[in-house]
């Protein structure tokens, strides 16, 4: 049998005989001793069935993050990661390699505590959906760790896998806080509310799984994409472009029938920003980038153009087309606050050339903290200053949303848009 050649390499590494003996070993000592204190006790919930489920959370979530973590991480900082790219492997088969062989032994420990949990509980009637939320919940709590891991990989962040996994261990206590209700109480799935997705009724429960598995799916398909730039595979942005459309439509879902057509274009527009923001924040930029996509412009050479451009200019595109319709509405108001569509999206223009600004310099590391400071100085402290001093037209000047002219906002935050990137233009010019 013709196994998976970097899954059998990560068996390897992680599957040892130490690990095979050792796992039941210290998994029967706890139950052992949890056994005992049930009889003990006599509790109404068993305590073995308890640890069995808070084990199995732990190990997914916490060891088994932290195997994902590793698998790519550790091979750069052992040198041996540029080797692995200029393998014949394919990203299919590095991804499932990497993924399923690394934390093979943690479902090894996870499948052991699932079984306990099965003998031990006292409620067998949600055992499926027990089984079935912590199962997707692990596994996408570990693809979630694959895909930051790839991303601190291609921004030359590979010490942050403590944060990775500190972000894995806040998961696990997430998923534990209504896990652990469902697998304790009898009528905890007859307690939750129906729901409705575009009117069709469904139970909570089921719906929350659907969402899970559909956050695996993306999760597995954007560990897809990243491994295949990292072996310097072309790319379309279409997957991008789907992943935000079907966002939209998924969300719109939770709309009541009644107020569809009055929130469908605000969430919309709140999905696109929020998309262009993380992917700007995580994807890869530097100059040259640039000026290929210029070059291919210039060549109408459209395929090799689409293939070099920035997938925040997706999203922005997208933005763009809901903002308008939403402009011809009534704006809506937060206290003080008037929400201008298109100044909205010249704010995220705004911030874009900020951070790229960042990026084009000689340190682009340390791009993403000063453009959160910059963030701090024109979102709070400006702004702040000049209203406290009750000079509301300055502050509307570095924060247009407070103006009460919609035209007046757009021309102050189009004036501050192309500013910065003048200023990044020249940058770039520099940086090439």
């Amino acid at each position: 049998m013709n196994l998976n050649p970097e899954f059998q390499r990560q068996l390897q590494l992680e599957f040892s005989q130490a690990r095979l003996v050792g796992v039941p070993l210290i998994l029967g000592i706890i139950f052992t001793l949890t056994y005992f204190l049930d009889n003990q006790t006599h509790n109404e919930v068993s305590i073995t069935a308890q640890t069995a489920l808070g084990l199995f959370l732990l190990m997914v979530s916490f060891w088994g993050a932290r195997q994902a973590v590793d698998s790519v991480l550790e091979e750069q900082r052992s040198h041996t990661w540029d080797t692995q790219r200029l393998s014949a492997l394919d990203p299919w088969t590095m991804v499932c390699g990497k993924l399923l062989g690394s934390t093979l032994v943690v479902w090894y420990g996870g499948v052991i505590c699932l079984l306990v949990y099965g003998l031990a509980a006292d409620n067998l009637s949600n055992l499926l959906w027990v089984y079935g939320y912590a199962i997707t919940s692990g596994l996408l709590v570990q693809n979630i760790s694959l895909l930051l891991s790839l991303i601190a990989l291609r921004k030359g962040q590979i010490n942050s896998n403590s944060v990775i996994t500190g972000l894995a261990i806040i998961a696990a206590f997430t998923i534990g806080s209504w896990i652990m209700p469902l697998s304790s109480n009898p009528q905890a799935l007859q307690a939750m509310p129906d729901a409705s997705w575009y009117g069709i009724s469904t139970t909570s429960q089921f719906l929350t799984l659907m969402t899970v598995c559909w956050a695996l799916f993306w999760c597995v398909v954007g560990n897809y994409r990243l491994m295949t730039q990292e072996l310097r595979i072309r790319t379309l942005p279409w997957v991008w472009f789907a992943f935000a459309l079907f966002l939209i439509v998924y969300a719109g879902g939770f709309i009541e029938a009644q107020h569809f057509s009055e929130y469908f274009y605000t969430t919309a527009f709140a999905i696109c920003l929020t998309l262009s923001y993380l992917i700007v924040f995580t994807e890869y930029n530097e100059p040259m980038r640039i000026k290929r996509l210029l070059t291919y412009i210039t060549q109408e050479n459209w395929q090799r153009a689409a293939e070099e451009l920035p997938l925040w200019c997706v999203t922005f595109v997208l933005a763009a087309v809901v903002a308008l319709p939403l402009s011809f509405t009534h704006p809506a108001d937060i206290e003080e606050l008037h929400v201008y569509p298109i100044t909205i999206l010249l704010f995220l223009l705004r911030d874009i050339g900020i951070f790229l600004f960042f990026s084009f310099g000689k340190n682009p590391q340390r791009a993403f903290s000063l453009t959160l400071l910059s963030f701090v100085l024109l979102y709070g402290v400006l702004p702040g200053i000049f209203a406290a001093a009750d000079l509301k037209a300055v502050s509307a000047l570095f924060f247009p949303l407070v103006a009460d002219s919609m035209i007046i906002s757009i021309i102050c935050m189009g004036v501050q848009s192309a500013l910065v990137w003048y200023v990044l233009y020249q940058r770039w010019q520099e940086s090439v």
